[in-house]
């Protein structure tokens, strides 16, 4: 009896090793395609995942499976071919390991929520620290980085009483406002993020050395960009676009009128976040870009409950998709390809001879607007027309509301569905 009882034991720990070797070796297909990131884009890699449905099959595939990728240009299949010769990262996988890099890609249940919606969302996740709780509530703090002392004030009440409230705290680690607030937060006793332009083992700035460490403590640091990449300015506003997916709401504290923090912002309202900016002096420069966003429509954040009142309905709308979001990797594809096609069939509606019309159309595509806010998009994001006024936006939508082609609730316009 004995005897059983061990060799029953022992084939259980067999199964178990079994099992870790595979999930093991389902990882390194998933770092051997997020190695591709380098050199492939976000989109076409999402792509890839859509039509192959995992790593590991795109690895194995036949080579004129690759070349039949309409979406690939000559270089990214080259990539992709000579990756694969090179084989699996095994080595670098144990790097990564022993230096307590961790690794998420789509195709894992673990994969952020806030993120599963961006359209060039990245394949894979690296990371240090832990990744942002799915059911806490962030907050994006952003800002100048030679800040003024109202500033670092107010970067430290808000990153203070947020972490009270605990609600974490989203950022990019550099100098200024992002790392005050950061500090502040941590200071309290509460988590943040920081988000890099670099990969999650490169410290940058240097300067913010003390806060990284914290950060790994109560909290983590996360980058899309392999492990060893350093930080180049190519990769901050791209990383810019995580900062504003991570964050329920996002919050700027000082920025001058043509400030790199309008990067930031601009992606946040295309992900349909709302936006607060702190109000300053009108004689002050460092607070001109607040001023600005909020004469356009963003919320005045006088004081931190301004801000916790915008989480309370953003959360409950959060934890909705968490709990609908319990799917497979397959049955997110299956969906997105369902999306996919509707896009395909809404051509009729998306596409007009008229400038101003396609205009409109590729605004309201994900997102429902109103007027104010597609103008300050139109006026950002493309060549608007040099007469474009509100009003005549205002007529022209109203005319696409009476053919049908847009529709209306509440002042906010939106597209119909198909």
């Amino acid at each position: 009896m004995l005897q059983e009882h061990r060799r029953e034991v022992l084939e259980e720990m067999n199964s178990l090793e079994l099992n870790k070797e595979d999930m093991d070796r389902e990882k390194l297909y998933k770092q051997w395609f997020a190695l591709l990131a380098v050199a492939i884009p976000a989109k076409r890699m999402r792509m890839l995942i859509e039509d192959f449905g995992h790593a590991k099959t795109i690895f194995d595939c036949s080579e004129g499976a690759i070349c039949n990728c309409r979406y690939l240009d000559e270089n990214n299949i080259a990539e992709i071919l000579n990756a694969r010769k090179r084989g699996l990262p095994v080595n670098q996988a144990g790097r990564w390991e022993a230096d307590n890099i961790c690794f998420v890609s789509i195709e894992d249940e673990a994969y952020p929520v806030r993120l599963k919606n961006l359209e060039d969302r990245p394949y894979a996740l690296w990371y240090k620290g832990k990744l942002p709780d799915e059911g806490t509530p962030t907050v994006g703090i952003i800002g100048a980085r030679n800040c003024s002392d109202y500033g670092r004030r107010s970067a430290a009440y808000f990153g203070k009483e947020l972490a009270k409230a605990g609600v974490s705290v989203i950022s990019g680690m550099a100098v200024g406002i992002d790392g005050l607030s950061q500090g502040a937060c941590l200071k309290e006793g509460g988590k943040s993020y920081g988000l890099l332009g670099s990969g999650p083992d490169v410290i940058y700035p240097s300067a913010n050395e003390g806060l990284y460490r914290s950060l790994l403590q109560s909290g983590g640091v996360i980058s899309e960009f392999i492990p060893g990449t350093p930080a180049v300015a190519k990769h901050f506003p791209m990383r810019n676009r995580l900062i504003s997916a991570f964050s329920d709401v996002l919050l700027v504290i000082e920025a001058r009128e043509r400030s790199g923090t309008f990067i930031t912002v601009g992606y946040a309202l295309e992900q349909g976040k709302d936006v607060y900016a702190l109000p300053g002096r009108i004689d002050d420069a460092l607070s001109a870009g607040c001023n600005r966003l909020i004469r356009d429509g963003a919320g005045i954040a006088a004081c931190a409950d301004d801000i916790l009142f915008e989480l309370e309905g953003r959360m409950q709308a959060h934890r909705e998709i968490i709990k609908s979001d319990g799917l497979s990797m397959s049955e997110r594809i299956r969906q997105e390809k369902k999306k996919n096609k509707r896009e395909k069939e809404n051509d009729n509606i998306i596409h007009d001879k008229d400038p101003l019309n396609n205009m409109i159309f590729r605004i309201l595509r994900d997102h429902e607007r109103d007027p104010e806010e597609m103008m300050v998009f139109i006026r950002d994001n493309e060549k608007a027309p040099d007469d474009l006024t509100l009003p005549l936006l205002m007529g022209r939508l109203m005319e696409l509301e009476l053919e049908d082609r847009v529709c209306c609730r509440g002042g906010m316009y939106y597209l119909p569905d198909v």
